[in-house]
Formats: structure tokens, sequence, C-alpha cells
């Protein structure tokens, strides 16, 4: 049954690794974003990102991207460049595939029903298909933030895409996480973890009143 407050993967996660009071923060903000009309501002990776897709439906990664990266604005240019150059190092694991119709799943509790969608969902030679997410930010990707993802994207792949694996990539530093982490104490705290951001959403719900 769908839940009260729907948030994205990346918001989750985000959630996830901030502690303390700053949670409260991050669950006012996202709450605020959601009900706001959408902006390609907050989107600074977007163009990279599809140029990424598009160049793999086209079988044309270089090309493609090269052309978003030279029209990138110029205090985008380096975020890009970098995404660019890890991309093409890593798709010697990737070419040869077919890009498939993108679904998007959802992860349910009572209290929180996180929206997972994967930027591609890729066809191998072998018959094997998997869902990425590519992550572009700056930052390095802490491992904790890439298994909770492969987690829920785990628990979401049957209204997906049924059979695929579920994949993670911390594009700039060439890194892919594949393997989900298992076990009812993961399964658990998430559990916990979502319950808490129902108890602070409905707290700044109740402050809009």
């Amino acid at each position: 049954m769908p839940s009260q407050f729907e948030i994205t993967l990346n918001g989750f996660v985000n959630f996830l690794r901030t502690r303390g009071a700053a949670r409260v923060d991050v669950v006012t903000r996202q709450l605020t974003q959601y009900t706001e009309p959408y902006s390609p501002a907050r989107d600074f990776y977007r163009r990279i990102i599809n140029a990424m897709v598009s160049g793999r439906r086209a079988n044309d990664d270089a090309a493609i991207c090269k052309a978003v990266l030279d029209a990138a604005p110029q205090y985008k240019k380096a975020h890009y460049e970098s995404v660019v150059e890890g991309w093409l190092k890593l798709l010697p694991e990737f070419t040869g595939t077919r890009l498939l119709p993108v679904h998007t799943g959802r992860w349910h509790n009572e209290s929180v029903t996180v929206r997972v969608t994967p930027h591609m969902l890729l066809a191998f030679d072998d018959g094997h298909k998997e869902a990425l997410w590519m992550y572009v930010k700056a930052e390095p990707l802490p491992a904790a933030d890439a298994e909770a993802m492969l987690w829920l994207a785990r628990e979401a792949m049957p209204e997906i895409h049924a059979g695929a694996t579920a994949v993670v990539v911390d594009v700039r530093r060439e890194k892919v996480w594949r393997a989900t982490p298992d076990g009812g104490e993961y399964g658990a705290w998430l559990e916990a973890e979502a319950n808490g951001y129902k108890f602070l959403a409905e707290r700044w719900e109740g402050t809009q009143i």
C-alpha cells in the first residue's frame, strides 16, 4: 500500500547519511522542493547524464558526450569533463549492450514510499540485464550509500524489470557496485529509518497548517 510520504531514492539515501539535528533540514528541504514547481536549476548534472544515456542508445558514447561537454557553460565544464572521462573509461564493462525502456519501481513500508528509477536498463549479449544508477557528484560515493541504494533497488526490481541486477556506478571514481547486502538486520534498519523520516515529515507538515 502506498505510504503518505513518497520520496526519491537519492532523497532517502541523503537522509540515511545525515545525522542528528541536520536531518530536520534534510526532510524540510526535500518536502519543500516536492511542493514547488520543477526547476531545471536543481538538476546540475541532468544534461550530462542524458548524454550518457543517449550515447549508449546510439552506440556513439564519446561523440554525444563530447557534444554536450562542448556546449556546457563554463561553471559546469570541469565537472562534466570529470564525469565524461570516468564514463568513457568504464564503458568497456557496458559496450555491446542494448538500452531497454526504463520503468520506476517502489519500495514501501507503512511510513515511506521510496521511488526507484534507474538511469539505464542495459541488456547484454548473454541475456542478462543490469539496471544502472549513475552517481556523478564531485564527492566520492560512500560505500554505505551504495549498499543502501542496491538493497532498495533490489526490492523494487520486480516493478523495474524482473530479473535485472541492480548496479550503482560512481562514475568519476570508475567504481562499480553490484553486490547487494542481505540479511534481516539490514532490512530492519531501513524500516526503522523510514519510520524516523515519517516522524520528521509529520512534524514539518504540522508547522504548515
